[in-house]
């Protein structure tokens, strides 16, 4: 039996008879379906390796970065790696892209519920309070990439691995699916 097949098939079997397997459990304390949930969950990761091992091969083995036949359409990228960011720098042009977004850069002074107006470096004092609280994780690229930021200026970049997307293309009338 092809091998492709088969694991489909397997997966069609398990999802059809899921209920009758849930039915067949009578442990008190759900044991049963915990080991059911285990041995799912165990397959499952089992087959997240197989799936990056062909991921891999494909990587390797296209001649270009895009593939296609009358069914598929095949992408190639490599992703960076990125290390030792420089958390103040991006952290500050963050807090000064944010002010100017709401239109509050240069503002000499934030005015109160109360009426009282602060001076604007309570602005920069109250993003730099959030910002500690959230520690210092490596910033999301697409969100520094929206507010015009490079993440290329924040850290040291070096080359990734391959990432591989592979779409079904569907026939006249339906969408693409990604996989």
């Amino acid at each position: 039996m092809n091998p492709m097949h088969a694991v489909t098939e397997a997966v069609a079997t398990l999802q059809a008879d899921l209920p009758g397997l849930l039915d067949a459990c009578t442990n008190p304390q759900a044991l049963d379906v915990a080991e059911l949930l285990l041995v799912i969950r165990e397959a499952r990761e089992t087959l997240q390796g197989v799936e990056r091992d062909a991921e891999a091969a494909l990587g390797k083995a296209m001649l270009g970065d895009q593939a296609m036949s009358p069914t598929l359409r095949v992408e190639r990228r490599r992703t960076a790696d990125r290390t030792a960011w420089d958390h103040e720098g991006w952290q500050r042009d963050v807090r000064a892209k944010a002010l100017q977004a709401a239109h509050l850069k240069g503002a000499q002074g934030v005015l109160t519920a109360d009426g009282e107006v602060l001076p604007a470096s309570v602005l920069h004092d109250l993003l730099r309070t959030v910002e500690a609280a959230h520690g210092a994780a490596a910033p999301k690229v697409t969100a520094l990439r929206s507010l015009g930021l490079d993440p290329q200026d924040y850290c040291e970049t070096s080359p990734g691995g391959i990432k591989v997307t592979v779409y079904r293309i569907a026939e006249e009338g339906g969408e693409d699916d990604a996989a």
